[in-house]
């Protein structure tokens, strides 16, 4: 024997807005804008080189180590590096590292992203 089916109706009711409030919301330019953390910065990093090289996870991980090994940075500053490259942006406001360490950085990955 199976339970009795219990249907639900929901009813969706319209909100007036007002004019008020949406003139008050802040325009989209002043909303801050999030910085992505280590994870999210590593990741993107992994799957840059895991598309561009054919590598598994653990390989483009340790990619990432080999670079930042041979640089002596952190892990974290050779992915930034990578993601930067890759996205043509230039080097976050917040990181102090002086620009020739960028161009090192740079040099195991400008051909990969030249393509």
């Amino acid at each position: 024997m199976t339970a009795p089916s219990i249907q639900r109706r929901t009813t969706i009711q319209e909100i007036p807005v007002s004019n008020d409030v949406l003139e008050a919301a802040p325009p989209a330019h002043s909303i801050p804008h999030r910085h992505p953390d280590g994870r999210e910065v590593l990741a993107t990093a992994k799957g840059i080189l895991i598309a561009t090289r054919g590598y598994g996870d653990a390989e483009a991980f340790e990619e990432l180590l080999d670079v930042s090994r041979h640089h002596h940075v952190s892990v974290l500053r050779a992915a930034k590096s990578l993601v930067e490259l890759a996205t043509r942006r230039q080097p976050c406001p917040s990181v102090t590292t002086p620009a020739p360490l960028y161009a090192l950085e740079f040099t195991e990955w400008t051909t990969l992203l030249a393509r």
